[in-house]
């Protein structure tokens, strides 16, 4: 994730987002031959494996009178496909003589206890790379690629930020993408987080200039005197605080500081985001009711029924709005940032990984079914449909769509996106949400701009039940109980008081050994993963 994957659904992660898992390059001005590119190159450019002759288009391989059925398991509760189902899934299995048997998780200790009892299918799509990068679990692709598809290449920056310790890599997780290929792409515009606002409201209030927070606390304060029952602000509970953590160039997870990490706890800038979100509340703004809220579509729907002037999503936010709303209110993006000092780090290192496990019982046709969805043939397939009839490709270099993307019972029906969101590539995701005009897009644009790459960051992961994971999910727990009282202060001196106090619950859990492990593991990663893009 996802984006669209974290975007329709919100799965993560983060995704995972939290500023963690973005990647994306600044492509803005790129000029006119490095945007034009015909659907062949831009396969080049987007695909995670080269020089796949044979199984380039559906269709290709011969027809087979049986396929062969693969058990799958979908590691993610809220996957919305339930089996293999429709004409894309069905056409993708003409091509590969492959047919997947799905079963999605109903909770999310379901695959581990999978694991304790040997009972794994097939493939596993997951999220959990910790657990399933295991030879006791999974085959490494650097074995089965070479033995049964010899003629695929995967990218030397992908093969190293899925590769783990043993020196194996058992997946190459998706919506991740090298900055190289990010810069090939200029309308692939990768998923942040974003602030969506009523149009309506904003032409009420003469379409006040917005380039800096101060603007943004007057317009609220104007929405607030002029429209008492509306709440300034909603807070969408998955994206609470990603947006403005960006305007304080504040990231998640590890940060380095002058070649070495620390975790994010204790930066300047995530203590000015905290503090910023208490003056919210203390303004009126936000209202304290809602951070118990659980449920992103209690908030979408607040929005809609006219509740509130803005609302923090992603970038897609004002689009996705603007098809539920249908037509009772135009929403559009704050699409510039507002500060100097915003920026966005991507970290991340990929979602989904789709895992051979040592007890599949076809790897041929395993690897068959892979080598197939990670070309630019296949993704394209499972994510947009038929090339000619459900979308055609912009000579520029992206694709445009015959039918609603966010259309999710269309998607359903044929079994599109959700089948190609495994292998995708980030740019792929992204190029997806491209349209010219469009609220996502054009936060994309500006965006684009203030990003940067260090997916080396992204690797450090402390082993599950390590004593650095240990300290990192106890600061992990403590941070999400005590975060509400530095939001919920009454007063700026008391919201210092409480971002303090975490922070010294922090120490005491070993914030300082979870720091220097960090920066042990980082150098050589670093140093690699430098060395690989030079």
């Amino acid at each position: 994730m996802a984006k669209r994957l974290k975007g329709l659904m919100t799965a993560m992660v983060v995704l995972l987002l939290a500023c963690s898992v973005l990647a994306a390059c600044s492509k803005n001005d790129a000029n006119d031959s490095n945007a034009t590119a015909s659907s062949d190159n831009a396969a080049s450019n987007t695909e995670t494996a080269s020089n796949t002759s044979g199984n380039t288009e559906a269709g290709d391989q011969a027809a087979c009178d049986k396929p062969v059925e693969l058990s799958m398991f979908v590691d993610a509760t809220w996957y919305p496909f339930q089996e293999w189902a429709g004409d894309i899934p069905e056409a993708i299995t003409k091509a590969t003589c492959v047919k997947p048997v799905v079963t999605v998780a109903t909770d999310d200790k379901q695959l581990a206890l999978m694991v304790a009892s040997g009972n794994l299918p097939d493939l596993v799509v997951s999220f959990n790379f910790k657990l399933m990068s295991d030879a006791k679990l999974s085959l490494p692709y650097n074995e089965i690629f070479p033995k049964y598809a010899p003629d695929v290449k995967f990218d030397p920056v992908k093969e190293f930020v899925n590769t783990v310790s043993d020196g194996n890599y058992y997946a190459i997780r998706n919506d991740f993408s090298t900055e190289a290929e990010w810069k090939a792409n200029p309308y692939a515009h990768m998923m942040t987080a974003g602030l969506a606002m009523r149009k309506d409201i904003l032409d009420e209030l003469g379409n006040p200039q917005i380039k800096s927070l101060d603007d943004l606390n007057k317009v609220f304060t104007e929405v607030k005197a002029k429209h008492p029952d509306m709440t300034p602000l909603i807070l969408n509970p998955n994206w609470q605080r990603p947006y403005f953590d960006a305007q304080f160039g504040a990231q998640g997870g590890f940060v380095d500081k002058d070649g070495k990490l620390m975790y994010y706890l204790r930066t300047p800038e995530v203590e000015k985001s905290m503090l910023y979100m208490n003056s919210l509340y203390r303004n009126g703004f936000i209202t304290s009711e809602n951070y118990a809220y659980k449920n992103e579509s209690e908030t979408e729907q607040m929005m809609l029924n006219g509740k509130g002037f803005a609302y923090t999503w992603t970038y897609s936010g004002a689009d996705r709005m603007n098809a539920d709303a249908k037509g009772k209110y135009k929403f559009v993006q704050l699409a510039e940032p507002l500060s100097p000092e915003a920026s966005i780090v991507s970290t991340g290192t990929g979602g989904l990984g789709v895992y051979v496990t040592k007890n599949n019982k076809d790897v041929e046709a395993s690897v068959r079914l892979l080598k197939y969805m990670f070309t630019d043939a296949g993704w394209k397939l499972g994510e947009w449909g038929f090339e000619g009839k459900d979308w055609t490709w912009n000579d520029a270099g992206y694709p445009e769509f015959n039918y609603d993307p966010n259309d999710l019972e269309y998607i359903k029906k044929r079994g599109i996106y959700w089948w190609g969101v495994p292998w995708e590539t980030g740019v792929g995701m992204a190029l997806g949400t491209y349209k010219k005009g469009s609220e996502t897009t054009r936060q994309g644009e500006q965006y684009d701009k203030i990003i940067t790459f260090n997916p080396a960051i992204g690797m450090v992961n402390p082993d599950t039940d390590s004593p650095e994971s240990i300290i990192r999910t106890n600061i992990d727990n403590m941070v999400r109980t005590e975060v509400t009282k530095v939001y919920l202060a009454k007063s700026e001196e008391e919201a210092k008081k409480a971002y303090d106090e975490m922070v010294k619950k922090a120490e005491k859990i070993g914030i300082d050994k979870l720091d220097a492990w960090a920066t042990s593991q980082y150098g050589p990663y670093k140093e690699k993963y430098d060395s690989l893009t030079k």
